[in-house]
């Protein structure tokens, strides 16, 4: 039972072989990151490839969509993460 759900999704992408040490590098680096912006730096190679891993199953649309979903969520929290929440202008006075 397992061997047959093993075969039907098998992976031969060649991007897994790339794709794993890249976060495993990220990761290191944000370790040995001693402020905000390297941190930043070593999370977002980390996230990229995980969108593409997210999204690998290129013939399921459930895939496509949770990659992509991933991806718009990435860039929203990372677009409030570089660019930070300034609260003068919400401010009533």
């Amino acid at each position: 039972m397992c061997f047959d759900s093993s075969d039907q999704e098998r992976f031969d992408a060649f991007e897994f072989i790339v794709l794993i040490p890249l976060p495993t590098r990220g990761m290191l680096f944000m370790i040995s990151a001693h402020d905000l912006i390297a941190m930043y730096l070593a999370i977002e190679p980390q996230s990229l490839c995980f969108y593409v891993i997210a999204a690998s199953k290129r013939k399921s649309e459930f895939s496509t969509e949770a990659g992509l979903k991933y991806l718009i969520l990435g860039a929203f929290s990372s677009g409030i993460l570089l660019f930070g929440y300034d609260r003068t202008t919400t401010d009533i006075n």
